[in-house]
């Protein structure tokens, strides 16, 4: 049975209509922070998602880019994205609508459920002027400190060191630029916290979380909703106070922060952000990332094993 789900991402009204319940749940638990009224006479984005057993071919369309795990196809306003071996979606541009069709094993499948809806939903949000980060964001009061960096960078972490010190969450891994005339803000979308055992081990209020198995293994991340760290954890925007890219430096004595030139940070920061096939959304969300980097300073934390006073190092800087 098919099950309706509305949610507000800031202005923008989404609408899920999920034919799987483990999937409505996946999505209930991760989207919960976002249960408004939504905002009338603003179109909403549709997201029609659909489960299947079957091989998932690709759409008979022109490609117009190709990597490992992504194959994006495209004609006018219909453009199709296409999953390897996970799902495919149709998405009509013009008309906020995205159909999708998943392969069932990718719900429960780390990270792959979650970054397809992302992904999906992507190209409709830089039409709207929210443009998606890869990066983790925090907020102390106004506020806003951006963890930004590959995977296995020290984002997560880091991160989680945050919010125990009392930040709240924007973004465990897509915050969003928005310009509000030309000030740039920091805006949340909803997920949950994802990180490795011995990760979470090192701190003692999510030990709880952990089975000794987990523990043993330490293979795949756990994921838990950032209400496990602290209560009402969540900051709709932030002001950008802090670009940080940090990087994990088992020799260095002590963690400490260098600053970073915008020139670098503006390189780095493309790389997790930019997707070159989406030429017509490429200005905007240029100028959106230069009045990033024009409006908080850059750097770079080096991460030594003891993390106790990352907190205070970067509380420090805003």
């Amino acid at each position: 049975m098919t099950q309706a789900l509305t949610y507000l991402l800031h202005t923008i009204p989404i609408h899920f209509h999920v034919d799987d319940e483990a999937a409505a749940r996946r999505l209930a638990d991760q989207w919960r922070p976002f249960q408004q009224p939504s905002t009338p006479g603003t179109p909403p984005i549709k997201f029609r998602l659909t489960f299947t057993e079957d091989v998932i071919a690709p759409p008979d369309l022109p490609m117009i880019s190709s990597g490992p795990d992504v194959t994006h196809f495209r004609q006018g306003e219909r453009l199709v994205t296409l999953f390897h071996g996970w799902g495919r979606f149709d998405i009509q541009l013009k008309d906020g609508v995205i159909e999708g069709e998943m392969a069932r094993a990718a719900i429960a499948t780390y990270g792959v459920f979650e970054d397809m809806i992302l992904l999906a939903m992507t190209p409709l949000l830089r039409r709207r002027g929210y443009f998606p980060i890869h990066a983790f964001a925090a907020a102390v009061e106004e506020r806003a400190i951006v963890l930004l960096g590959d995977i296995g960078a020290g984002k997560t972490t880091t991160g989680i060191s945050l919010l125990l010190k009392g930040a709240r969450l924007i973004a465990n891994d897509a915050p969003l630029v928005h310009l509000n005339g030309e000030t740039p803000l920091l805006h949340a979308y909803p997920g949950l916290i994802s990180a490795y055992p011995d990760s979470i081990a090192r701190f003692p209020p999510l030990e709880h979380l952990l089975t000794e198995a987990q523990v043993l293994d330490g293979s795949e991340k756990l994921s838990f909703p950032a209400d496990v760290i602290r209560p009402d954890p969540w900051a709709q925007q932030g002001r950008p106070a802090a670009l940080v890219f940090p990087a994990i430096s088992p020799d260095a004595p002590h963690c400490q922060v260098e600053p970073l030139s915008r020139f670098d940070a503006f390189q780095r920061l493309i790389a997790q952000s930019i997707e070159e096939w989406d030429e017509e959304t490429i200005p905007a969300h240029m100028h959106a990332l230069r009045r990033l980097i024009e409006a908080a300073p850059a750097y770079q934390l080096i991460l030594a094993p003891d993390i106790t006073h990352v907190p205070d190092l970067l509380f420090g800087l805003i």
